[in-house]
């Protein structure tokens, strides 16, 4: 049995082709999202740690909020995105 293959086609627009508009909503957007991901998680994992938790425990909380946060990183990207509309 034969199959036939289809030649890769990449389209991608060059950085330098972009409005300056687009760009800096990309860096807000993705600067936001980072830190709403991160930040929440390491504060209660240095918190439950600094009030004598044990490490592991702490480090499992964190990871359960961060992964918990990256279910909803879709709706919390549209979210601030709606926040940069012209």
């Amino acid at each position: 049995m034969m199959m036939s293959t289809y030649p890769l086609k990449f389209e991608s627009r060059r950085i330098d082709k972009l409005p300056p508009d687009i760009v800096i909503k990309g860096t807000w957007v993705s600067t936001a999202i980072a830190l709403i991901l991160t930040i929440p998680a390491l504060g209660l994992f240095v918190g439950l740690y600094q009030l004598g938790v044990n490490i592991a425990a702490s480090a499992g909380i964190g990871f359960g909020l961060h992964f918990a946060l990256l279910a909803f990183s879709g709706r919390i990207s549209n979210a601030i995105s709606a926040l940069f509309e012209d």
